[in-house]
C-alpha cells in the first residue's frame, strides 16, 4: 500500500537534487557575473529615479498590477508524473496528506517571490507614503494570506473540465487581487477593502462546495507539472544539456520570408539548417525578442547617458551567451552528419548567423537611444557594439564550437 507522507517526501527530495543539479550549472556560468552587474546598476538607476520621484506618481496603481500578477500566477507544485494516472488514480481519496504537503511547498516557494517583490517596491511605498516600516510588514502578512486564497482556488478550479472555467477564474482572480492591493497601498476606506475580502471568502466558499463531489483532474495537473519543469530544463540547457527536455516547434509563418531570402545552394546548408533552428525550434527566437525588447525599453527610458553603452553591450553578452546552445541543438541527430558538406562550413555558417542576429540586435538597440534623443550615444554604442560582436562571435564563440565539436 502507498503511503502518501512517505511518497510525497520521497518526490521532494528527488525534486530537490535535479533543481539543486541544474542550478549549479546555471549558478556557476558567467550569466550570473553579468546579472550582479545588471542588478547592481538597476539598485542604482532605481534609486536616482526615486530621488526624483513625481508627487503625485500613481504608486499604488503600479504596485498593484504587479502584485495581482504575480498572486494570481499561483499553482499547486504537485510534483505528479504520467504513470500517477494509472497508479495514484485509484487511492485518489487517500492522498490528502500528500496534497496538503504540496500546497504547504508551494506556499513556501512562492513567498519568497512575493518577499523579493516587498524588497524592491518598499523603497517606492516608503517615498511616495512617507509610512514606516511596521505598515508595510502587516501589508505583506495580508499578502501572504491573500496567496493562500489564490492557491486554494485554483486548486479547486482543477475539478472542473470546462477550459473557460480555468480562464474565468484566471481573470475574476487577477482583478480581485489588483482591487485588494491596490486599496492597501492607496490608504482606501476600510469599507472597500472589506467588501473586496468577503468577495473573495464568498468566492473560495462557492468553489469549495461545487467541487466537493467532483475528483480531480490528474491529467490537468499532471500536464501543467510537465510544463512548469519543461520550463525550468529550457532554461538549463542554456548551461548544460539537459537530456529531458522536450523540443517544441512553431510554424512562425509570418517569418518564412527570412529563410526563403537564403540561395539554394550547397554552401547554404547549414545555413539554412541554424536560421531555421533559430526562428522555428525550442524558444531561441522567443528568448532574443524578449531579452531585445527588455533591453530596449531600459535604454530608452532611463537616463544613463554613457551608462547605456555597458548596458547595451551586456544585452549583447546575454543574447550571444545564450543563444551559442544553438550550436549542440542538432548534435544528437545522426543524418545531420550525413550531409555531404565539409565540417568548416557548418561552423562558418553557425558563425555567420550569430553574427547577423547580434548585429540586428545592435542595430535595435541603437535606435531606441535614438528614441531617447540621444544621437551620440547611439553612434557610439553602434560602433562598440559592432566591434564588440564581432570580437565575441570570431573569437569567444568561434572557440566554444571548436572546443564542443
Amino acid at each position: 500500500m502507498i503511503n502518501a507522507n512517505d511518497l510525497w517526501k520521497k518526490r521532494s527530495i528527488q525534486y530537490t537534487r535535479e533543481v539543486s543539479r541544474y542550478l549549479k550549472y546555471i549558478l556557476n556560468g558567467h550569466l550570473l557575473i553579468v546579472l550582479v552587474f545588471l542588478a547592481g546598476g538597476a539598485a542604482y538607476n532605481y534609486n536616482l529615479w526615486l530621488e526624483e520621484l513625481p508627487e503625485n506618481f500613481p504608486y499604488a496603481l503600479i504596485i498593484g498590477v504587479v502584485l495581482a500578477f504575480i498572486l494570481t500566477n499561483s499553482n499547486v507544485v504537485t510534483l505528479l508524473k504520467e504513470p500517477d494516472l494509472v497508479f495514484l488514480l485509484p487511492i485518489e481519496k487517500k492522498l490528502s496528506p500528500y496534497f496538503q504537503k504540496a500546497f504547504f511547498f508551494s506556499w513556501i516557494l512562492q513567498s519568497y517571490l512575493l518577499l523579493l517583490l516587498f524588497a524592491i517596491i518598499a523603497p517606492l511605498y516608503f517615498k511616495a507614503t512617507g509610512n514606516g516600516f511596521s505598515v508595510l510588514v502587516i501589508f505583506f502578512a495580508a499578502v501572504l494570506i491573500v496567496k493562500v486564497w489564490n492557491l486554494l482556488v485554483a486548486w479547486y478550479v482543477h475539478f472542473y473540465n470546462e477550459r473557460w472555467a480555468r480562464n474565468t477564474d484566471f481573470g475574476v482572480r487577477l482583478f480581485l487581487n489588483f482591487m485588494l492591493c491596490y486599496f492597501l497601498f492607496s490608504g482606501a476606506n476600510i469599507f472597500f477593502v472589506i467588501t473586496t475580502v468577503a468577495i473573495m471568502v464568498f468566492l473560495l466558499a462557492y468553489f469549495q462546495k461545487t467541487t466537493a463531489t467532483k475528483g480531480l483532474k490528474w491529467d490537468v495537473l499532471i500536464d501543467i507539472e510537465a510544463r512548469r519543469m519543461m520550463t525550468f530544463y529550457r532554461l538549463a540547457n542554456l548551461f548544460t544539456d539537459v537530456p529531458m527536455l522536450k523540443e517544441r516547434v512553431k510554424r512562425r509563418k509570418w517569418l518564412d520570408w527570412v529563410t526563403k531570402s537564403l540561395a539554394f545552394s550547397k554552401e547554404n546548408t547549414f545555413q539554412y539548417l541554424y536560421l531555421r533552428t533559430f526562428l522555428r525550434s525550442s524558444d531561441y527566437f522567443g528568448l532574443y525578442l524578449r531579452l531585445t525588447i527588455i533591453g530596449g525599453l531600459i535604454l530608452a527610458l532611463t537616463d544613463m547617458e554613457y551608462g547605456k553603452v555597458i548596458v547595451g553591450l551586456l544585452f549583447l553578452y546575454l543574447t550571444g551567451y545564450q543563444l551559442m546552445t544553438l550550436w549542440r541543438h542538432h548534435h544528437l541527430k545522426i543524418w545531420v552528419d550525413l550531409y555531404p558538406v565539409q565540417e568548416s562550413s557548418k561552423i562558418h555558417s553557425f558563425l555567420r548567423l550569430m553574427l547577423s542576429i547580434l548585429m540586428l540586435q545592435v542595430f535595435l538597440l541603437a535606435l531606441c537611444m535614438v528614441i531617447s534623443a540621444q544621437f551620440i550615444i547611439a553612434i557610439l554604442f553602434f560602433v562598440l557594439g559592432g566591434v564588440f560582436t564581432y570580437l565575441f562571435v570570431f573569437y569567444y564563440v568561434k572557440g566554444k564550437t571548436i572546443k564542443l565539436k
